[in-house]
């Protein structure tokens, strides 16, 4: 019966074509065609239409760097889209040159190809966030605590050995993670957020004559050593002023990164240690970052106070007191540190 109906349907439309004085020829071209599109517009609802087993309630993980077409490969595999071909088109009609943002995707039911497209290429993870927040000047070390706390199944031994290197770079700010998240993705959340910052303070940078590396480092013994903007500058205008005249830096925090004490806590034989964060025994800048610095602890580092001044203190209360000379700077410590 429904052949039949078709074929009365189609001589309907022939005759309605040929009313018009289209040739009987032309008409069935027209005829054609008309059928050819709906025909190719219900194949494409249909592919963008998820799959009838689409698994409700999954998480597809999409490391950094993987291709559009690994992508649709992997959604059509877990049948969370029909035509791998179809998505990657909506992918790139709404992604543009960067159709995939790696992360988690949590997909809760159904949705249509270029929904799951939109998403993929937004970012939009629908995976529930844990907000992380990471004070300015905390180590690497004292930053794994943090997200051990936060976060479920933190491998502390793989975030060490991922980023040990880039102490100094992971920039302190407030993040939200997904619970499931990985070091890696820790890591590029922490330096794409640290390049963001640096970048328009690079042409400072480099009219300072100093570089990246070493302005970091400074930046995160200022970080631990003084509280306020003002005294950063200052004491930075310090300790650049004792590198420049081949006078160690004969500073404290540096103990604190390496063995965790104090400047109350520690003796001659710490200040007497061999170790290239030793700023007693060596000269210059320590080894590296002893922490991760904020922007206006970097933005000291790069624009120093100049002063008379080539030593300082801190009290009790955390006031900074500055001395020209070492016998002032005696003099400061009695007052000041009794």
């Amino acid at each position: 019966m429904d052949s039949v109906q078709d074929n009365k349907d189609t001589s309907r439309i022939s005759r309605f074509l040929s009313s018009l004085g289209i040739e009987e020829k032309k008409s069935k071209i027209i005829l054609f065609f008309l059928l050819f599109v709906v025909f190719f517009s219900a194949t494409i609802s249909f592919l963008l239409l998820p799959p009838i087993n689409f698994p409700s309630n999954t998480i597809i993980i999409i490391e950094s760097g993987t291709s559009l077409q690994s992508v649709s490969k992997m959604l059509y595999q877990t049948d969370i889209i029909r035509s791998p071909w179809i998505f990657k088109i909506c992918a790139r009609v709404i992604g543009g040159e960067k159709p995939v943002a790696a992360g988690e995707y949590l997909f809760k039911g159904p949705a249509p190809a270029c929904v799951i497209a939109m998403r993929i290429a937004n970012g939009i993870s629908g995976v529930p966030q844990v907000r992380v927040t990471i004070p300015e000047g905390m180590s690497n070390v004292e930053m794994a605590v943090v997200f051990e706390k936060n976060i479920k199944n933190f491998d502390r031994n793989a975030f060490f050995e991922t980023l040990w290197s880039k102490e100094g770079f992971l920039f302190p700010d407030t993040y939200f993670f997904s619970g499931n998240v990985t070091v890696e993705t820790i890591g590029e959340a922490m330096l794409s957020n640290f390049n963001r910052k640096i970048e328009p303070l690079q042409s400072e940078i480099d009219a300072s004559g100093r570089t990246l590396s070493d302005i970091v480092i400074m930046a995160s013994i200022l970080e631990k050593e003084v509280a306020t903007d003002s005294d950063r500058k200052m004491v930075s205008g310090i300790l650049w002023k004792r590198i420049e005249m081949g006078m160690p830096l004969q500073v404290d925090a540096t103990f604190m990164y390496l063995l965790g004490k104090k400047s109350s806590e520690l003796t001659l034989g710490d200040l007497q240690m061999k170790d290239p964060y030793n700023t007693y025994v060596n000269k210059g800048l320590p080894y590296g970052p002893i922490g991760n610095p904020g922007i206006e602890a970097i933005k000291a580092a790069i624009h120093p106070t100049v002063s008379p001044y080539l030593y300082y203190l801190s009290d009790k209360e955390g006031v900074m007191h500055y001395a020209k000379t070492f016998a002032e700077h005696k003099a400061n410590k009695a007052k000041y540190l009794k």
